[in-house]
């Protein structure tokens, strides 16, 4: 009786696995392939960043999604949700280690200086040194490989990247740079250990202050380059690009 059921067991695994077979050769898979290629255009091929202008456009990036595509094998197609990226990578590198930054629903991407000095930092590219790079568009989409733009030549020059002392944010406000409601954030310069500021002034008055409050101002003591808290305005007489400093451990600032 045993060995009855026992065949008769083994016989119905049989035919399952065989049924199970039969399936996998009948089965049909889906293709899907884009009917359009990625494209990528930007606005320069040459960019130096500087970290007193870290909130500004560093370059712009032009590009043109997948338009549709075609499925194979299947009775219901659809277009799938493609996710587009921009990918930097060292010149002649192939693209085997980039970086890639999301370019967000497009056609425009726009990066500031400070997001463009982060990836080129994680690249590992060498600060103040005219690097030559290569930069793409990747499309995924569903589980297939990634599609790619044409490649763009990039040389950038990148600037050495720190964290001030501490977590204080230091601006100037006044209509030399915009107005008093609107404060103007200064960023810090590692190698100076001084917060920088380059831009257009207004001919008119400023102050610092730090994290957009009064509590702790400065202010120029009369006729000199010192500040002291709760100073005296700080005048600029005719308007134009100036680099500003401000040196919070001898308590003094520069403008150039």
């Amino acid at each position: 009786m045993k060995t009855r059921l026992t065949q008769t067991v083994a016989g119905l695994f049989a035919v399952i696995a065989l049924a199970l077979a039969s399936c996998e050769k009948d089965e049909v898979k889906a293709t899907i392939k884009p009917d359009s290629t990625p494209t990528l255009t930007a606005s320069a091929n040459t960019v130096v960043l500087k970290p007193g202008n870290s909130k500004a456009t560093a370059i712009t990036f032009n590009w043109t999604p997948i338009s549709s595509f075609t499925w194979s094998k299947v009775d219901h197609p659809y277009n799938p949700t493609v996710t587009y990226s921009i990918q930097i990578d060292k010149q002649s590198n192939n693209f085997a280690a980039p970086v890639s930054i999301d370019a967000g629903a497009g056609p425009t991407t726009a990066l500031t200086v400070d997001a463009l000095n982060s990836s080129l930092t994680n690249l590992g590219i060498t600060p103040g040194t005219a690097t030559p790079l290569e930069t793409r568009l990747q499309a995924s989409y569903a589980a297939n490989s990634p599609v790619f733009s044409p490649v763009l030549p990039l040389t950038a020059t990148s600037y050495k990247a720190c964290v001030p002392p501490n977590s204080d944010v230091w601006s100037i406000i006044g209509p030399a740079g915009i107005d008093w409601n609107t404060d103007v954030q200064l960023t810090y310069d590692c190698d100076l250990k001084a917060y920088t500021l380059t831009r257009a002034f207004n001919a008119g008055e400023f102050k610092f202050r730090r994290n957009s409050d009064w509590t702790l101002n400065y202010g120029a003591a009369a006729g000199s380059s010192t500040l002291v808290k709760d100073g005296s305005n700080i005048v600029i007489t005719r308007a134009g690009t100036y680099t500003l400093t401000l040196d919070l451990n001898k308590l003094t600032y520069s403008l150039k």
